[in-house]
């Protein structure tokens, strides 16, 4: 059976906001600290990399405190972006797909409805939908498209041994998470569906969602397929720079 290791790159932050960011509408008088990561993914017929970062320029757009460009992180690792061979995009925001330029010459995973929903649904132009966006998302993708590296999923497809795509809507209309055989049982890298483990751990939602019910039932069904509380990966948590084996700087070994 395929066992995979699962590493977290930090390519930005710690930024700090109200924790009412993190959790839907509570906590409005305290503080807490987030991070932006993208994660990658060792094992038979990997690497493959977990959602892109953001590109150089929209980070200086946002100003994104301590920013690297996520494939000079990915190479402290001893992996070159350019021979990356799958790239998961677990959904097609700014911050976990502008980075998809980077990654050159991999097949780029994305949920069919994801997909759908932004290149289709006149909904995703309105400004609300815009403002998690940018440019080079879209060029990156379309450049896939037409070089025929662009492949579109349903829940349940397994793109490698040990490895699983799993629908988790809510977050987005067609988040897609990933799930893998590890040494220590099955890991859900869930991305945003949670985006720290306090939103597993409380039953409560960020306050990014679009479609509440759909997140509720997503998170059940996360939880049931992870192994343990620890290994359902959530999008934002700075513990999992903090609390896991460092193999590099901004580098963690989550399992």
């Amino acid at each position: 059976m395929s066992q995979w290791e699962i590493y977290a790159l930090m390519y930005a932050g710690p930024v700090e906001t109200s924790r009412a960011v993190t959790l839907w509408n509570r906590d409005f008088d305290q503080n807490h600290q987030r991070a932006y990561y993208f994660w990658c993914l060792l094992g038979e017929g990997g690497p493959v990399v977990v959602d892109a970062g953001t590109h150089p320029d929209t980070a200086v757009e946002r100003e994104l405190p301590s920013y690297e460009s996520p494939d000079q992180v990915l190479a402290r690792l001893g992996v070159d972006a350019a021979a990356v061979p799958h790239l998961v995009l677990t959904h097609l925001h700014w911050d976990h797909a502008g980075g998809a330029g980077l990654f050159p010459g991999a097949q780029v995973h994305v949920h069919r409805e994801e997909w759908r929903f932004w290149q289709e649904d006149p909904v995703s132009r309105r400004a609300l939908f815009q403002w998690l966006r940018d440019d080079p998302t879209g060029r990156a993708l379309e450049r896939a498209r037409d070089e025929g590296r662009l492949v579109l999923h349903d829940d349940g497809d397994a793109p490698l041994p040990g490895l699983e795509l799993v629908a988790a809507p809510g977050h987005t209309p067609g988040l897609m998470a990933l799930a893998a055989d590890t040494a220590q049982g099955r890991a859900v890298v869930g991305s945003d569906c949670g985006h720290t483990w306090d939103n597993y751990a409380l039953d409560w939602p960020s306050s990014f969602i679009c479609d509440l019910p759909a997140w509720l039932r997503s998170m059940d069904k996360l939880k049931s397929l992870a192994a343990s509380e620890r290994l359902l990966i959530p999008g934002h948590d700075l513990a999992m720079s903090q609390d896991f084996p460092e193999v590099a700087p901004g580098v963690t070994r989550l399992v």
